[in-house]
């Protein structure tokens, strides 16, 4: 039964080869963005009884994998892949919670952010929950299989950025 199951949720691609026929490529791109479609508000649900949305937390993430020196804005929107714009809308939200905090330096292009002693203790208590969160997300797939699309959405993601810079350098 558990078979048939798989094979029906493996199928639900299906009606899409119709209007794409067989192409790969566009296959591919629409199972990414079809995936990303379930697992974005799952992953948001859980975050909001933390009162923080997945952009924040992802922030929350790298801020504190930073320790201290914390990170100066363009790099953590770098990492986010967000625009200027969005990175200090988010940074002055993260700031009004308390979570956050910006080292004033003469350059404002420099500014640092470095994490709180609340969004220290927020991520201290939001992160195993969120952990078991998306493993619980993630239980069909085998440590290997996960490892495998981990490598390969690695390989894809450095692709895409590359053609990006070579977009920026050509505009």
């Amino acid at each position: 039964m558990a078979a048939a199951a798989a094979g029906k949720r493996d199928d639900e691609l299906t009606f899409v080869t119709d209007g794409l026929g067989a192409d790969l490529d566009a296959l591919l791109v629409f199972s990414i963005l079809r995936t990303h479609s379930y697992l974005s508000p799952l992953c948001e649900a859980a975050l909001r009884d933390r009162r923080i949305t997945g952009a924040q937390f992802n922030a929350l993430l790298l801020l504190r994998s930073a320790g201290k020196a914390g990170l100066k804005m363009g790099a953590l929107g770098e990492r986010l892949v967000v625009t200027k714009s969005n990175v200090t809308g988010l940074v002055d939200r993260l700031e009004r919670q308390g979570l956050a905090e910006r080292a004033g330096t003469s350059d404002r292009r420099a500014t640092v952010v470095r994490l709180t002693k609340a969004g220290r203790v927020l991520m201290d208590r939001a992160s195993p929950r969120h952990a078991a969160h998306l493993a619980e997300l993630t239980a069909c797939l085998s440590a290997g299989e996960k490892r495998t699309l981990i490598r390969l959405h690695s390989k894809l993601r450095r692709e895409l950025r590359q053609l990006r810079r070579q977009k920026k350098g050509a505009a």
